[in-house]
């Protein structure tokens, strides 16, 4: 196993695609299937299911995919990126939920941009407990997430509440609604995201508390697959409704809940005991500004 079989790993795992991923790496999809045949093969598991076209991860590579990125994180800083002395760029580098980064305008990243040329962003999604580790472990300075965490340990700030939302086929019987209760969807085949996620436990915990658990056939990572789902009317999603606002079909119809108690709280957390550096701080005032304007 090496970096290069890791890189390719990931860029499989995120695209979700051999050919996308062969795409961006610059290489031919035979080329990267053997990669991967290779790495399967040193490993001993299956890491990913092909069907009806698509390429699904297995648990193995959602295992994989957290350490991996680990190795390459430690990779980079050891090469070049973070003790490239010879320039006076200052690259930050910022952990962050996925699709947390659809909820921030290009405009905000252009404006930083033009007020501190000297400082280079670096935005990276990692799963949330992977994120909250790095923050605590002081291996980054800033993160955003959702709650919960240790607030012993964690400085943090709140940006903003989402609230999440369903997305359905306009076929779909629940089309007819124009908010919609959680009674209504008990039973109901659901499509949701990784339930090993904080924010997704939050979904589980409140429809099993309110006793109108649906039927979840598919928990996954790609928000895009779970309106994809909702758009072939093959089940229900649970979106969030920034996202679903960005992912428009005409096949679609999204519904707010009527209760307020699904909402993803998104914080910029820091670690208690860390001293920011002055880029760190110019990021989180800028950032803070944004939301609260």
């Amino acid at each position: 196993m090496n970096q290069r079989q890791l890189k390719y790993f990931l860029e499989v795992y995120s695209q979700g695609s051999i050919s996308l991923a062969a795409k961006n790496l610059y290489l031919t999809p035979q080329g990267l299937s053997k990669t991967i045949a290779t790495l399967e093969a040193e490993l001993g598991v299956q890491l990913f299911i092909h069907k009806h076209n698509q390429i699904l991860p297995t648990s193995d590579a959602a295992r994989l995919a957290i350490h991996a990125q680990h190795i390459i994180d430690e990779y980079d800083v050891i090469s070049k990126k973070l003790f490239n002395d010879n320039t006076t760029i200052k690259r930050l580098s910022i952990f962050c939920s996925y699709d947390v980064p659809q909820l921030i305008p290009a405009s905000f990243f252009r404006e930083f941009n033009t007020e501190f040329p000297e400082i280079q962003l670096d935005i990276k999604e990692y799963p949330d407990e992977y994120t909250i580790k790095k923050i605590e472990n002081d291996k980054v300075e800033l993160a955003i997430v959702p709650g919960p965490f240790k607030p012993n340990t964690i400085s943090y700030n709140l940006l903003c509440s989402e609230p999440f939302c369903l997305v359905v086929n306009k076929e779909h019987p629940l089309a007819q609604y124009d908010s919609i209760a959680f009674s209504k969807i008990a039973g109901e085949n659901v499509v949701i995201k990784d339930s090993l996620s904080y924010t997704s436990l939050q979904q589980l915990f409140t429809f099993t508390d309110s006793g109108n658990m649906p039927n979840i056939i598919l928990e996954t990572s790609d928000v895009h697959l779970i309106h994809q789902m909702a758009e072939d009317n093959y089940a229900i999603g649970i979106s969030l409704m920034y996202l679903a606002r960005k992912i428009r079909s005409n096949k679609v119809k999204v519904i707010p809940f009527e209760e307020d108690l699904l909402t993803k709280n998104l914080y910029l957390i820091s670690n208690k005991n860390n001293v920011l550096s002055n880029e760190a701080l110019l990021f989180k005032n800028a950032l803070i500004k944004f939301f609260q304007n």
